[in-house]
């Protein structure tokens, strides 16, 4: 999509970054944002050989969440609910991982992107919460989600309060990874993902496979699973690759 789509693909190799476009509304989110949020997802649920998207917002916002204007208009029913939530878990279930690179603010269904990713990492400067109740919503699916992140008790405070928490406070609560300054957002997105890319992606997707289905399997379920994706994970070229260079070591 190109740089006039209210969200698009900016790719180099292996990693791709998915910006979310309107920042004169800090990247709140409308009918046109939902769809072209799919379309997005579409070309990276096809790319075979990518191995990192990082997920941020065009401008000083990650993303204020939903468009005030356009709900208050009447524009968005509950078929937008529904797609934008049908997102979100596409985008939790990429097999790449997924790095939310947050400024400004993440709230509402901004929160719920950054929660759809693997990891999230802000600048001091960051704000955020899901303070869909004082606008008389329900926030999505972070009603789900936000427990399983910081907890029971927190999330009740954060959901029922609609409070919003800075990084810092995100950060004590594990519902960020990292907290660095400004200037060194991208270097240290960069870091990370060079980190992460010595390690396998075989491995690593199937891992996140099965960590997304821990909380909604049984112990028996989860069991399967794994040893269906350790089996598969075992035949790779990556596993192969990773005990060739351990006996070239040993030697």
């Amino acid at each position: 999509m190109t740089r006039n789509s209210t969200v698009y693909l900016e790719k180099r190799g292996c990693i791709a970054e998915l910006v979310m476009n309107r920042p004169e509304v800090l990247n709140a989110k409308n009918w046109q944002m939902a769809e072209d949020f799919h379309v997005v997802l579409d070309e990276l649920e096809a790319a075979t050989d990518l191995r990192v998207v990082i997920v941020t917002g065009k401008g000083g916002s990650f993303s204020s969440g939903i468009d005030l204007n356009a709900l208050a208009a009447g524009e968005l029913k509950i078929d937008w609910f529904r797609r934008f939530d049908e997102g979100v878990r596409r985008l939790e279930q990429l097999e790449a991982l997924t790095i939310a690179k947050i400024r400004g603010y993440a709230v509402g269904g901004g929160l719920l992107v950054a929660l759809g990713c693997d990891l999230r990492i802000a600048a001091p400067d960051a704000l955020l919460g899901l303070p869909s109740v004082l606008d008389a919503l329900i926030p999505g699916m972070g009603i789900y989600r936000l427990p399983r992140f910081i907890g029971l008790g927190r999330a009740r405070r954060m959901v029922l309060t609609g409070e919003l928490i800075s990084a810092n406070e995100a950060l004590a609560i594990g519902l960020v990874d990292w907290v660095v300054a400004e200037e060194k957002l991208d270097a240290t997105t960069e870091s990370i993902i060079v980190q992460t890319m010595k390690g396998s992606a075989t491995a690593r997707g199937f891992s996140k496979k099965l960590m997304n289905g821990s909380f909604e399997s049984d112990f028996d379920e989860a069991l399967r699973d794994y040893l269906e994706y350790q089996e598969r994970t075992l035949l790779s070229e990556d596993h192969k690759r990773a005990m060739a260079e351990f006996r070239s070591r040993k030697k």
